[in-house]
């Protein structure tokens, strides 16, 4: 059913646990996977931050966040590598994460993305809003999202602990 998959990561280890899974599914389903990284643009030059920042600090944070790409983007091509899953990396630049990965996703072919859902809830999770809830609601490419049975777990657990309060 499913060709060609996009596997967005952040860095986090949910997104490192989400990589295994993905290319642990992809290859018993022999699909592809194109890795993305969307980067934050932050300031490109001096006359973005004016004389807050030196050149070479700005040179420096570029830089970074480029090495972050690769550090990101290289674990999973290690992933695909070890497995004998074909994979491309992308690191794209984008202050939305979630537009970057939608466009990608498009532009590329894919047929599946894989993604993990942040274990926010609650009133932080309605502020600072989901990635995946956008991505869920703009993309017309169907969306896996995995989450890792320990944060089932932690969530259960403490349902219980708060009705075992309120009884009191």
């Amino acid at each position: 059913m499913f060709q060609h998959i996009l596997l967005p990561t952040d860095g986090s280890q949910l997104s490192r646990d989400t990589a295994e899974r993905a290319v642990s599914f992809a290859k018993a389903a022999n699909l592809k996977i194109t890795a993305l990284y969307a980067r934050p643009s932050g300031p490109t030059s001096v006359e973005d931050v004016g004389s807050l920042v030196e050149p070479a600090v700005l040179g420096r944070m570029a830089s970074g966040s480029e090495g972050k790409s690769k550090e990101y983007l290289g674990f999973i091509k290690k992933l695909c590598k070890e497995a004998g899953v074909e994979c491309t990396a992308l690191a794209v630049v984008s202050d939305t994460p979630w537009e970057a990965i939608v466009n990608v996703a498009e532009d590329n072919q894919c047929d599946l993305i894989f993604m993990s859902k942040h274990g926010r809830g609650g009133l932080s999770s309605l502020l600072l809003g989901s990635e995946t809830y956008r991505v869920l609601t703009h993309s017309s490419i169907p969306v896996l999202v995995y989450r890792p049975p320990e944060v089932d777990a932690d969530r259960r657990k403490a349902k219980a602990k708060e009705k075992g309060r309120k009884k009191d």
